[in-house]
């Protein structure tokens, strides 16, 4: 490499250091992401201007095929990965609410889903009514019962989320 590269790297390095350093605490991390597609949006430019990008092309052809199964089976899950990215959120609030840190605690389960979390099963909104309930599981119900491929216990979930909502 040549010196005037390493010059270069060094002081981005540095100067980077230095801008994550002074973050708050609370944005670090955020701050941590930023610099990660900072250098390698770097490191894809230096590639590009040295004419060595064409191995890129080759991992994104052999990345596709992947892709294409994998898309699907996310799409298929979304409402769940919400609802759980969610339920994660509101762990962490409640946690550093109470001044605990979340490792060694662990909230009474009831073992029944309440209403917010049945809305947040079948993606609706406190206002919606019965028609709403039946055809958001109906839709849910339809692309992971377990006759299509999907799972058992995500099928029991969604029922019950919906006689939560129905009160049955």
């Amino acid at each position: 490499m040549h010196p005037l590269g390493l010059i270069l790297f060094a002081v981005i390095a540095l100067g980077s250091w230095y801008w994550w350093d002074k973050q708050p605490p609370d944005q670090r991390r955020s701050a941590s992401w930023k610099l990660v597609l900072l250098f390698i949006t770097i490191g894809l430019l230096l590639l590009a201007i040295t004419g060595r990008l064409h191995w890129l092309g080759v991992m994104i052809a052999l990345v596709l095929p992947f892709l294409k199964k994998l898309l699907p089976m996310l799409l298929r899950f979304s409402p769940l990965i919400a609802h759980w990215w969610r339920s994660q959120q509101q762990k962490k609030q409640t946690d550093s609410s109470d001044g605990t840190s979340g490792r060694n605690h662990k909230r009474p389960n009831s073992g029944r889903m309440d209403r917010v979390e049945a809305l947040d099963v079948l993606g609706l909104r406190p206002d919606a009514n019965r028609e709403d309930i039946l055809a958001a599981h109906r839709r849910l119900i339809q692309k992971l019962h377990p006759d299509r491929e999907g799972s058992a216990y995500l099928a029991a979930k969604i029922n019950e989320a919906r006689d939560v909502l129905l009160d049955r």
